[in-house]
């Protein structure tokens, strides 16, 4: 039923998988541990003491005890779901990824049986089951019905947005609160003017009709960014936020608009703890492990990253908003070693900056054009999830949202909430976004409890980075479709001193550290106006002078999206990416005091 690899005494081929794997605890470098190996097929077990050479990581383990205790009890309870469940239920944490493990791997019970499991779980099997990998959706119970709203669905959003706080919100939030209390149309036959909430906050009649869904859109954005606001998020389900988005949903459910924008919200609200049980109870697991399945890639991740947040039995990290996990999205009996932190540059996204190249041609060279490639399944909509967690094991991937008004300072809390620097980490930016990764290792060096976001970086990958201007920042007015004409991009021009200052900055820490560096530059112009071509970012700039440096024929939007697996840029960044994680375990040999015979055992 598991796999089971032997500890190796001296060695760093500690990976134990399967039944040895489930008491969580994390190893420093070089930890010195005494591990059960349990071998299924003889039945036996033994003890081996190992070094943990990874620098830190996360492994599960039975102790003898439970080894001898348990390992035989769930073979001969593998078709029994009462005591599964009672082992997925039990106080210790350990025996309950066990037991939730072992209720996922049945697929071929008989309905009652699924039903059973579904109607006696409790919270937190619901959630272990919900993420793991091709789970059965049997385990889940239907979502229950909403309860009745007493006015049109708009207008019950309007009264749930107006009665949020409206003291200290920053300027987005007030701007999409006002756009959804203000759009719409609240027509006489609905009594006129409408007063709502406890600010008694007065709306005039809509002066134009605005189709509803695009009302509901509205409300959903604003909700949205109140729900980024640690205060807000209580009141929003104490107001019934909840059950109004499953009215919209059960109105709406046909629309990915609509999904995607509720499995956002409901990822921003399952940041704090004590509402997860809410969640819960709304019925909204059961969703969550449908849309995790999605083909479409923006709903399966917000799906993952609320229900990964929801899973604090398997561990602590948070994924605030912003920040998203692309790898691994399930429970994983596989150990993490390095994390891969995606970062776009401005009007990029979280996702749709690392899809593959579009196909708008068919091209000479290549059989399929893009059509018949997304159709066929071979094109991907992001290749860090489709190709680099298959073509590189052990890794964990997280894309960052950036906005204008995320910059580093805020990025790098979020990221540590997230446990990003807790194990080595390559970072990865295309334009503006390899500059924020400077900018944060160098506020992370300086921040006590932030410094080993720096001190663990062992790689970085910079496509099209501006390290000494760019030469769109002189043509912000004809490029906006690119670029905002905003402070940052101000900052962009030809060798300022934000840049230079940067520059020299990120070259010492690299020295300082001793992490890698790859870069690639733009050899194609593209348009950025009317009648006016040019290199967004030319050679000279997006080579920052150290590391490895490569031109490529392509433009700034296309450099970090490869035609395909075979793609020079993608081969070269996969190559570079194993090669700081083998650089990385041959250090962490040699400081664990590790001689090579030991290391060729």
């Amino acid at each position: 039923m598991f796999e089971i690899v032997k500890v190796i005494c001296g060695a760093e081929k500690s990976k134990c998988h399967g039944v040895n794997q489930f008491l969580r605890f994390s190893l420093s470098l070089s930890t010195l541990i005494q591990v059960t190996v349990v071998d299924l097929e003889t039945k036996t077990m033994h003890i081996d003491t190992c070094y943990v050479i990874d620098n830190i990581c996360t492994h599960y383990f039975l102790t003898e005890d439970r080894a001898v205790k348990v390992l035989p009890w769930i073979n001969t309870q593998i078709e029994n779901p009462k005591s599964l469940l009672r082992l997925a239920k039990s106080s210790d944490q350990g025996l309950r990824i066990l037991g939730v493990y072992s209720l996922a791997e049945n697929k071929h019970w008989q309905d009652y049986q699924y039903r059973f499991i579904a109607q006696n779980s409790d919270i937190r099997t619901l959630i272990g089951l919900a993420r793991c990998q091709d789970v059965d959706s049997r385990f889940f119970l239907p979502v229950p019905k909403p309860p009745p709203i007493k006015h049109y669905l708009e207008d019950e959003f309007r009264i749930l947005l107006s009665s949020l706080p409206k003291e200290d919100i920053d300027k987005c939030v007030a701007y999409f609160t006002s756009t959804a209390l203000h759009q719409g149309n609240v027509s006489e036959e609905r009594g006129g003017l409408h007063s709502f909430g406890g600010s008694g906050l007065e709306f005039a009649k809509s002066v134009s009709q605005v189709p509803e869904e695009r009302v509901e859109i509205f409300c959903l954005q604003a909700l949205d960014v109140h729900s980024t606001v640690k205060s807000h998020c209580e009141e929003i389900v104490q107001l019934g936020g909840l059950h109004l988005l499953e009215q919209l949903y059960e109105k709406r459910k046909n629309s990915i608009v609509i999904r995607r924008y509720i499995a956002k919200i409901l990822g921003n609200l399952s940041v704090h703890e004590n509402l997860h049980s809410h969640i819960a109870k709304s019925g909204w697991v059961t969703l969550l492990a449908q849309w995790i399945k999605s083909v479409d890639l923006t709903l399966s991740l917000h799906a993952a990253r609320a229900l990964a947040n929801l899973d604090r039995d398997f561990g602590q990290r948070v994924y605030q908003d912003g920040v998203y996990l692309i790898h691994p999205i399930h429970r994983s009996k596989e150990p993490v070693y390095v994390d891969v932190i995606f970062v776009h540059g401005l009007r990029g996204g979280p996702f749709k900056t690392w899809r593959q190249q579009d196909r708008k041609e068919p091209d000479a060279n290549v059989q399929s054009d893009g059509t018949e490639s997304v159709r066929l399944g071979t094109y991907t909509f992001c290749w860090p999830k489709d190709w680099l967690a298959k073509d590189c094991s052990h890794i964990r991937i997280l894309s960052v949202e950036r906005t204008l008004q995320l910059r580093a300072n805020k990025l790098k809390d979020k990221l540590k909430q997230a446990d990003v620097g807790s194990r080595p980490v390559i970072w990865v930016g295309h334009s503006m976004g390899g500059l924020l990764i400077k900018e944060i290792l160098k506020q992370a060096e300086n921040d006590v409890k932030l410094h080993d976001m720096v001190k663990n970086t062992i790689g970085v990958v910079f496509y099209s980075t501006p390290h000494r201007g760019s030469s769109l920042a002189a043509f912000t007015n004809q490029a906006s479709f690119i670029l905002f004409p905003t402070v940052e991009v101000q900052e962009m021009s030809r060798d300022s001193l934000f840049l230079r200052t940067l520059q020299r900055n990120f070259q010492r820490l690299a020295l300082d550290y001793n992490f890698s560096c790859i870069s690639f530059g733009e050899l194609e112009k593209m348009s950025v106006g009317p009648k006016v071509k040019l290199l967004v970012v030319p050679p000279e700039s997006s080579d920052p002078g150290i590391g490895q440096f490569y031109t490529l024929n392509t433009n700034h939007l296309n450099i970090c999206k490869p035609w395909d697996r075979e793609s020079d840029v993608y081969k070269l960044t996969l190559n570079f990416i194993r090669n700081c994680i083998r650089i990385n375990k041959v250090e962490q040999w040699f400081k664990s005091g590790l001689s090579f015979p030991e290391m060729k055992k």
